[in-house]
């Protein structure tokens, strides 16, 4: 059985055990945008006094619209701001603590860029921290950029206007964010690798210490569910729908991470197609559910109040259960079964994500590798030894399967964003953002 198969089983088993302990599964919300005047307006101000912070948020996008925010607190060039770099795959997390009109350079203002990890269609779950030791950006649960600053939100002076899904200094070529967003978290405080790691896949009720600021769309409206209730507006066609997937939010983890095949790479590679992942995990699900089937029979027959005693000679007696027994049983079977499926679960994801950024990891050391060689050649000459490296792996690729494939298709990547970064540097069009 291939590790979506496992994974999707697990999805399932999990489901099926959140379900019949509560009766139903949660239904979960998320905010739509559609990347042409959509998106949602938060109360000014409420972020101005974050010595240090932590932005959490689930993302999926749609399309890589031009650098399409999916949040900006701040004002215009003077904001905390989260957004696809272009229309590429590149994250970018910028803090502009100085009004970029009045500095004239980047000396005071900071990005933290990640090349290639975001893909289109799939829900990632995304990370910003900043204060006292710089700059962190965590996509699913691992830190893929830095930037070494103390700044934060209490370092941009003038009034801070909040936003999901558009940006301050609506330049004529950015463009609204297309795509899905859930769970936004602001925290007041710079959470650890561990505690974001922990904590992604849970939902939060809004009473948590530290939670300053909480939007989960789950009552259809971009309410504030923590304490302090800074209620957002739908601006546009903004909308808040029910997403493509069942269960609460312990289950978007789940299928999340099965779904995705990591910031570069897929795995429905040769030999392995979506749909066979599919049609296995229904089958794999079936079978869990005549499994769960058979366990909730017996459940059921001891709650029904009678028990087998011992037999003396020929007859056979049948005596009642003490009072609380079979509901205790019960409760005891169904936690044994669920922490059970939950440790499996967690399993199998950890170690398909390993195996992920195991190979993205060795990708980018080629690359790095590759920069060291080519940094002393003069641009044009760079830009052609990295096209010659991108035929020479082109023509490998032909020929490899399994993980080398996969790894040559990752590298591959990264270097024709290389290339493309480097053409952007020859044409001289840089811009600020």
């Amino acid at each position: 059985m291939t590790r979506g198969l496992q994974i999707f089983g697990w999805g399932m088993a999990l489901m099926l055990l959140v379900a019949t302990a509560h009766g139903e599964v949660v239904e979960n919300r998320v905010l739509e945008l559609d990347g042409s005047g959509s998106y949602v307006e938060l109360p000014p101000d409420i972020f101005r006094d974050l010595q240090e912070v932590t932005v959490e948020v689930w993302t999926k996008w749609a399309r890589f619209n031009r650098y399409s925010r999916v949040f900006e607190f701040g004002a215009a060039q003077n904001s905390m701001s989260l957004f696809n770099h272009g229309t590429e795959a590149d994250l970018r997390f910028n803090l502009y603590p100085t009004f970029m009109a009045d500095s004239r350079t980047d000396r005071f203002n900071y990005v933290a860029r990640a090349s290639g990890v975001l893909r289109s269609n799939e829900w990632m779950h995304i990370a910003t921290v900043a204060g006292p030791g710089g700059m962190k950006l965590y996509v699913n649960g691992e830190i893929v950029a830095l930037s070494t600053n103390a700044a934060c939100l209490a370092s941009i002076a003038r009034t801070q206007t909040n936003l999901l899904g558009r940006g301050l200094t609506r330049n004529p070529s950015d463009q609204d964010f297309c795509g899905q967003l859930d769970e936004l978290r602001v925290w007041n405080y710079q959470r650890t690798p561990e505690q974001i790691r922990k904590n992604m896949n849970r939902r939060v009720t809004g009473h948590e210490a530290g939670l300053v600021g909480l939007w989960n769309f789950d009552d259809g409206r971009a309410n504030d569910a923590t304490a302090r209730a800074n209620h957002g507006k739908l601006i546009g066609r903004a909308q808040v729908v029910v997403p493509d997937f069942p269960g609460g939010l312990e289950l978007i983890a789940s299928e999340l991470v099965a779904a995705q095949s990591a910031p570069h790479l897929r795995t429905d590679g040769p030999g392995v197609s979506s749909r066979t992942i599919v049609y296995g995990g229904i089958a794999g699900a079936l079978g869990l559910i005549l499994a769960l089937s058979v366990w909730g029979v017996w459940l059921l027959r001891r709650s029904r109040g009678v028990a087998l005693a011992r037999t003396e000679g020929t007859s056979t007696t049948l005596l009642p259960l003490a009072q609380g027994t079979a509901s205790n049983v019960k409760e005891q079977a169904l936690a044994e079964l669920t922490e059970f499926a939950k440790q499996s679960l967690v399993q199998g994801l950890y170690s398909q994500r390993n195996a992920l950024l195991e190979t993205q990891h060795k990708a980018q050391q080629e690359l790095a590798e590759l920069e060291a060689r080519f940094v002393a050649l003069k641009l044009p000459d760079r830009i052609q030894a990295y096209e010659k490296r991108i035929a020479e792996l082109e023509c490998e690729l032909e020929s490899r399967t399994g993980e080398l494939r996969e790894l040559t298709k990752a590298t591959l990547a990264l270097l024709r964003r290389k290339v493309a970064e480097e053409r952007e540097v020859e044409r001289g069009s840089q811009r600020f953002n």
